[in-house]
C-alpha cells in the first residue's frame, strides 16, 4: 500500500508543481492592489488626516445650528417578528432626533410581523407599517420600493415631503447621534455612508466573528481610500442617507423604481449609479469626535454565511457587470476591479485549498516514508516558485497583521453595544 502511494504521488509530481506554481503567482498578483490601498491609506493617514479622515475633527455643537430635516428611515422586513418591536422600541427611544418617520415594508403574508410592527405603531405614532402589494418574501429592492411608494401615499395625507431617506435593517442598532450627523451632511452630499459594524457575541460563535475583522478593515479603512482616490463609496444597505430628491432623479419610471427589483444588491446598485452620474458621495468614520455607526448582528451559521456571500458576489462582480459595465475613468474602474476580481479569487482560493491539502499529502508521505530520490520536493530554494511562495507568506502575514491593528485601533467602535 505504502509503494502504491508512493507512486501515486511521483506519477502526479509535475501537475502539483503546475498547480502549485499557478496558484502561486495568482495569489500574488491579487495581492498588490492590497498592498496599494494599504500604502494610500497610511501615507494619507499619515501626513493629511484632516483632509483624509473628514468632518472628524470638527465641533459636535455644529450638529445642534442645523434645522432639523424631515427624515424617513426604510426598513425592509421579512419574517422579523422575532426582533423588529425589540429594533423599533429601541431607536424610537434613543434616537436624539424629532423629525422622523419610520416605514417598515412587510408583507401580506407575513402576518406576525405585520403585528408586531403595528403594535409599537400604537406607541410610537411615527412608525408605519407599509404592507406590499406582493406575497414575500421578494428581493430586498422590490421591497424597498414598495417602502418608497407607501412613503408617498403618507406624504400625501399628512402633507410632510421628507428630504432624507436613510436605510437600515431589522436587526439593526442605530446610533442616537447617527440623524443628527446625516442631517447636517446633506444636500452637500448625496449620500452618507457611516460604518456598519458586529454586535458583541461569544467568541465561539466564528461565523459571526468572521466578518469582524473583515468590516473592521473595510469601514475603517478601505472606504476612507475609495472615496479620495475614485469618489465612488458602495452602500452597505444599512447606516446610508440618501438626499431623496436625487435617489428619485436617477430611479427609473419617473421615481416610481428607485431600486433596480431584480437587483440582488440594489444598496451597490444605486451608489455606484450616483457616482456615475458625479453624485458626492461622503463616507464619514467618528465624525464630529462622535464613534457614530451601526451596529448590526451577521450570519451565525455557514449556510446563511454562504447564502449572504454568494448574493454579494452574484450582485456586485456579475449583475453590475452585467448592467453597467465598465464605466468611468481608470481610478473608477480600478475599484471596479477590486469589487469584481471576487468571482475569480473565489475560484481560485477554492482550487488553493485542495493544492494545499494535496501538498501537505505529498510531503508528509516524503519526509515520513520515501527518499529525497523517489520524492523530490515541490519547493526548492532559489526557483521562481521558492521565491512566490516567500512573497505569498510575507503577503499574507502583513494582511493578518494589518487586520488585526485595524481590529484593535476601533475595537471600542466595533464590538460594543451601545
Amino acid at each position: 500500500m505504502l509503494g502504491w502511494f508512493i507512486e501515486f504521488f511521483r506519477s502526479s509530481y509535475h501537475v502539483l508543481y503546475i498547480a502549485t506554481f499557478l496558484v502561486a503567482a495568482f495569489l500574488f498578483v491579487s495581492g498588490l492592489d492590497d498592498i496599494f490601498i494599504d500604502l494610500y491609506y497610511w501615507l494619507h493617514y499619515l501626513l493629511n488626516r484632516k483632509k483624509f479622515i473628514r468632518y472628524a475633527y470638527e465641533s459636535p455643537q455644529k450638529l445642534h445650528e442645523v434645522p432639523e430635516k424631515p427624515i424617513a428611515i426604510f426598513i425592509p422586513a421579512w419574517r422579523e417578528h422575532d426582533v423588529i418591536d425589540k429594533m423599533l422600541v429601541n431607536a424610537c427611544r434613543t434616537i436624539q432626533y424629532r423629525n422622523y418617520d419610520i416605514f417598515v415594508g412587510v408583507y401580506p403574508n407575513d402576518p406576525e410581523t405585520t403585528m408586531k410592527v403595528e403594535e409599537v405603531g400604537k406607541l410610537f405614532p411615527n412608525i408605519h407599517a407599509v404592507i406590499s402589494a406582493n406575497d414575500g418574501p421578494t428581493t430586498k429592492a422590490d421591497n424597498l420600493n414598495q417602502i418608497h411608494a407607501g412613503m408617498l401615499r403618507w406624504e400625501n395625507r399628512a402633507g410632510v415631503r421628507y428630504d432624507i431617506i436613510v436605510m437600515h435593517d431589522a436587526e439593526d442598532v442605530i446610533h442616537p447621534m447617527s440623524l443628527k450627523i446625516q442631517n447636517y451632511l446633506i444636500p452637500d452630499h448625496d449620500m452618507v455612508q457611516m460604518p456598519v459594524f458586529p454586535l458583541h457575541m461569544s467568541h465561539f460563535n466564528l461565523v459571526h466573528w468572521s466578518y469582524a475583522d473583515e468590516f473592521a478593515e473595510y469601514h475603517t479603512k478601505d472606504l476612507h481610500v475609495r472615496q479620495l482616490f475614485s469618489g465612488f463609496v458602495p452602500s452597505a444597505g444599512v447606516g446610508t442617507a440618501f438626499n431623496r430628491w436625487l435617489i428619485e432623479f436617477v430611479g427609473t419610471s419617473f421615481a416610481r423604481n428607485i431600486f433596480r427589483s431584480k437587483s440582488l444588491t440594489e444598496d451597490y446598485d444605486l451608489a455606484m449609479r450616483l457616482a456615475l452620474g458625479r453624485a458626492n458621495l461622503l463616507f464619514v468614520y467618528k465624525p464630529f469626535g462622535i464613534n457614530c455607526a451601526t451596529r448590526s448582528f451577521f450570519p451565525e451559521t455557514m449556510a446563511a454565511s454562504i447564502r449572504q456571500k454568494s448574493r454579494w458576489v452574484t450582485g456586485i462582480c456579475l449583475q453590475s457587470w452585467k448592467l453597467l459595465g465598465w464605466k468611468g475613468d481608470a481610478k473608477f474602474r480600478f475599484v471596479l476591479y477590486r469589487d469584481r476580481k471576487a468571482v475569480m479569487t473565489n475560484v481560485i482560493n477554492f482550487f488553493a485549498y485542495l493544492v494545499i491539502g494535496y501538498f501537505i499529502a505529498y510531503e508528509a508521505i516524503r519526509f515520513g516514508f520515501a527518499t529525497s530520490s523517489q520524492l523530490p520536493p515541490i519547493v526548492v530554494k532559489g526557483t521562481m516558485l521558492f521565491d512566490l511562495v516567500v512573497l505569498d507568506s510575507s503577503l499574507m502575514l502583513w494582511r493578518i497583521l494589518h487586520r488585526f491593528i485595524q481590529f484593535q485601533r476601533h475595537r471600542q467602535g466595533a464590538v460594543h453595544v451601545l
